[in-house]
């Protein structure tokens, strides 16, 4: 009896859910980032966000650190827990759920008796990653597009060296202008390999030509040009949308709400683009009935093995983007010439990527006069969410010309290039800033200076608040990776020129 390959996808698929319904949601055993929100006492304290937790045969705990030295004991379902720390601000590990709720209690010496206070502490891995919205972060978490962990700790660091392929003539590889997590490398019969930092290897091969024999099994065979993609890696929508290559993918990890590119919103409109579930829990069935052929996904999918697994079982190809991990901004850009490559349009992704970084080579930074910038938000804690100077949007500034202010950092937070910190801890280094910049990629932003000031009247004795030198970013900022250029472009004219509006920074009257 024949079997179409889509009935065979189908038959996959249900023996596939039937085998995973055991033990579907247990999170490998590692280490990962997690965003802590805390709720309840005076709300005067917080918990550092975010924060590491570790996971053992199912069982989750997690090391948290208080904004005082003061809290003694904490008492978790019932059972009571010392600091595991002598010196700095208390420090803790406890055993935590995801994403529910917590009853905690915590006791603090810092009143002229203890006191044991009630508190909620809610903690989410998907705040790491990019572009998860619903987590409290648009970025990363990604910032899509973007991601929150510090490339240089997070990068694998694999070897990326051409691939020996059976058959197959190795001709050159590519060279990279900043990006450092990718290389491409060129065969004959116009194969191309793109092997990435992460140890992943992708070959990618024209739609009619056969697969070599013996090929090593940790190479993925992509076939070009790319068409039924599932994309869940938000931010690599503007690459395709630089390449009008949108139509090429048919269901969407982020809904319509959440997109801010028009071309991906269009589609939607149109019924051409649809939402296929997000990177955790995509819609498997519609994946098989609109026969897709590639699923590109960013880092979070790691923490889904079990999704990763099921759509290879259901002989769905994965591109895992690490576009977010480059060091330099232009690094991140220069991601378009991958899906240059697998949308056959490198020819345009290589004319868009140097008008971009053109944009960056003409600004003259020579005869700026030195001014200094600090990023931030304000959280629903009412503490300062900002940015590390090893973070991009950080880097950007120093490109356009800017100096750069960011918290005192500890070893123990290089695991991120987000911090979050008290609103007196940002006015300690921000005082003297001459320029500020809310960041309304993480929170709604403030409209005006009286806004901002309704917020914490703090923020009345910062200097630029005081000379009317604050900004305030667009929420789409995070999904524009494909504008780098133009965004350190406006960034120069708002340090360069005080300019009160530009594409993706606006000033506060």
């Amino acid at each position: 009896m024949y079997l179409s390959n889509k009935k065979i996808k189908q038959i996959i698929l249900i023996l596939t859910m039937l085998v995973c319904l055991w033990g579907c949601g247990r999170i490998p055993d590692g280490e990962y980032a997690a965003s802590v929100t805390l709720t309840g006492g005076s709300g005067r304290a917080y918990i550092e966000s975010p924060c590491k937790v570790m996971v053992e045969n199912g069982k989750l705990t997690a090391d948290i650190t208080w904004s005082s030295p003061n809290y003694d004991y904490m008492v978790v379902d019932g059972k009571t827990y010392k600091p595991v720390n002598t010196e700095g601000n208390s420090e803790f590990i406890i055993p935590i759920r995801l994403d529910k709720e917590m009853a905690v209690q915590a006791d603090t010496t810092a009143m002229s008796t203890p006191h044991l206070i009630d508190y909620t502490l809610v903690f989410s891995l998907d705040s790491t990653g990019e572009g998860e919205k619903e987590a409290g972060s648009q970025e990363a978490i990604n910032d899509s597009g973007e991601n929150i962990e510090d490339a240089s700790q997070t990068s694998a660091g694999k070897e990326m060296a051409a691939p020996s392929i059976p058959g197959l003539t190795y001709i050159s590889t590519d060279e990279n202008a900043y990006a450092g997590c990718y290389k491409v490398h060129r065969y004959e019969c116009d194969v191309t390999v793109i092997a990435v930092d992460d140890g992943r290897t992708y070959l990618v091969m024209p739609e009619n030509t056969e697969t070599p024999e013996n090929l090593p099994s940790d190479i993925t065979v992509i076939r070009k040009p790319v068409l039924n993609v599932y994309l869940a890696a938000s931010g690599a929508m503007c690459h395709f949308d630089s390449l009008d290559a949108v139509g090429s993918i048919t269901l969407s990890g982020t809904d319509r709400d959440n997109w801010y590119i028009d071309s991906a919103i269009e589609a939607m409109d149109q019924g051409t683009l649809i939402y296929g579930g997000k990177y955790s829990a995509p819609d498997y069935e519609m994946m098989v009935d609109k026969d897709i052929h590639l699923a590109i996904e960013n880092m979070m999918i790691l923490h889904s093995p079990k999704v990763l697994e099921r759509l290879e079982d259901l002989g769905i190809p994965v591109f895992i983007d690490r576009s977010s991990y480059e060091n330099e901004p232009l690094g991140r850009l220069e991601w378009i010439k991958i899906y240059g490559i697998l949308t056959d349009r490198e020819k345009q992704a290589g004319s868009f990527f140097d008008q971009q970084k053109s944009l960056v080579d003409a600004i003259d930074t020579g005869n700026l006069q030195e001014k200094k910038v600090a990023i931030f938000a304000v959280n629903s804690n009412h503490q300062i969410v900002t940015r590390k100077s090893n973070d991009y949007l950080a880097k950007m500034i120093t490109e356009a010309g800017g100096i750069y202010l960011s918290p005192e950092e500890t070893d123990s937070d290089s695991s991120s290039t987000q911090m979050t910190i008290s609103i007196e801890a940002f006015y300690a280094y921000a005082l003297d800033a001459d320029i500020l910049i809310y960041n309304g990629t993480i929170q709604d932003a403030p409209q005006t200076l009286d806004e901002l000031l309704a917020i914490d009247k703090l923020f009345g004795s910062l200097s630029a608040v005081q000379n009317g030198k604050v900004w305030y970013t667009d929420k789409s900022l995070y999904q524009f990776a494909n504008k780098t250029g133009t965004i350190i472009e406006n960034l120069n004219a708002v340090i360069s020129r005080e300019e009160k509006e530009t594409l993706f920074f606006h000033g506060l009257n």
